[in-house]
Order: C-alpha cells, then structure tokens, then sequence
C-alpha cells in the first residue's frame, strides 16, 4: 500500500500505522503479506490474492500468539500459510478491547468501500504509545546429575592372635640298682632287656582364618529444593509523544 492509501478495515493511512515495513513469513520462510498495524494482541496483515497478487488485497487479524519470532523488519508465523484460510482471521477480534474501533470506526471516521473515501466528519485522529514491559518466565533446564557406585577394594589386615602349643622335654635320671628289702633276686628280671615304647601326645593350636560379611555403613540421597533470587536486566522499549502545536492563536 503506498502512503496515500486508504486501509479498508480502518480508515486511517497506513503510514500512521508502521513507519517501517514489516514481512509477515509462516513457518517455512514463504511470504504471508505485509504488516499494517500491531496491537498488544492482534496484528493486521495485507496480503495479496489473485493471479501473481494483482487480486483485490485481503487483510487478516492475526493473534499475537501465533507470532513465534520478531525481527526488525520480518516477523514468522509459527503455522504454514496453507493453514491460515481455516483460521476464521479475516474480521477483527471481538473478544479484544482493541476491536471496539474496528467495529464502531472511531479513528477519523469509516471507509466507503465502494468509492474508497474517508468520512472525517467526525474530526477524531487517535494515536497509540506503545511500551515494553519484562514478561519473566521461569525454564527447567538440566544441572546435572549425581551417581554413587560402589568399588570393591581389597587391604591386607594383620590381627594377632595368641595360640598355645605343648612342649616335651625329656629328662634322664639315675635308677638306684640296689634290691628292695624283702625283693627276690629276680624282680625286675621281667621288665629287663624287652622292646618296649611309650606314645606322649603333644598338642598345639593352630591359626584359621574365615572372613565374616556384616553391614558397616550405608548412604542415603535425597533430593532439596531451594530458592534463590536472581537479578536479569533486559532493554525494555517505550514511546514517547512529541507534541508540536503549530497552530494560530
């Protein structure tokens, strides 16, 4: 629309709209139309219809949450233009505080559509200041994780232990070959010259070793939440109005 156009859906000129043209692509990166006014939450956008665009210009009001990206002069869709006739965006939102002038008119009057004038009897031009305010959202994101294995390790353990064993000594000694009074002369001819043998047990203690399993420690993880604040600094935007009265008093 050059600067001289009249918008069919308002009656003001699109240049008080934008001052700068805005591309309005869907999803895949194909052209929608163009820009013509932005709401806090609708868009209008022109587009073109017919053979090669040189049909009769079609406008949509398009929510603002179906914009997925904002750049400086393109905006994206996040449907594919296919998608857009099904929408029912061709009349402004009635549930929008914004769509009481679309239906009633009141910015400087209504458009005959058919010789595409602008009645101005009502002498009323409204102009808009926008402002930026800071939307904060909160993401989850993932900060990692904690794993606890268990290895096993192997020490050697000294543990002493007393143990007890028996010792023989053998002791030699005399015999007094002299007769016991009132023993014949052969009372110990039985025990002489015979093979004889005598069996002492020794006894001592030896060491056995058995490993024994028993609980010694064990861990338990839990999970707390805490809060904390956050200071984000963001560039907010806001218009501002210049007023010059250049008027005759």
């Amino acid at each position: 629309m050059t600067d001289q156009q009249v918008s069919p859906y308002s009656g003001r000129p699109v240049d008080e709209y934008l001052q700068d043209d805005i591309e309005l692509q869907d999803a895949n990166g194909d052209k929608v139309g163009d820009v013509v006014e932005v709401n806090p939450d609708f868009i209008v956008v022109e587009a073109a219809s017919g053979f090669l665009g040189l049909g009769e210009k079609r406008y949509y009001f398009v929510p603002r949450s179906y914009i997925s990206r904002e750049d400086s002069d393109t905006w994206f869709l996040s449907i594919g233009k296919d998608q857009i006739e099904s929408m029912n965006w061709t009349t402004a939102p009635t549930g929008s505080q914004w769509s009481n002038d679309w239906r009633t008119g009141e910015y400087t009057g209504t458009t005959d559509q058919t010789t595409g004038q602008t009645d101005t009897t009502q002498g009323r031009t409204r102009l808009r200041r926008y402002e930026e305010d800071v939307d904060v959202n909160k993401v989850q994101r993932d900060a990692g994780d904690l794993v606890v294995n268990k290895r096993v390790v192997e020490e050697t353990k000294t543990v002493e232990v007393p143990v007890r064993r028996e010792e023989v000594h053998v002791e030699r000694r005399p015999v007094d070959d002299r007769t016991p009074v009132g023993a014949g002369a052969d009372s110990f001819s039985n025990e002489a010259f015979q093979n004889e043998s005598i069996t002492v047990p020794v006894m001592a203690e030896d060491v056995e070793v058995n490993k024994v399993t028993r609980p010694v420690e064990e861990i338990e993880v839990s999970k707390t939440p805490t809060e904390e604040t956050r200071q984000v600094d963001t560039t907010v935007r806001r218009e501002e109005f210049d007023i010059d009265d250049r008027t005759t008093r």
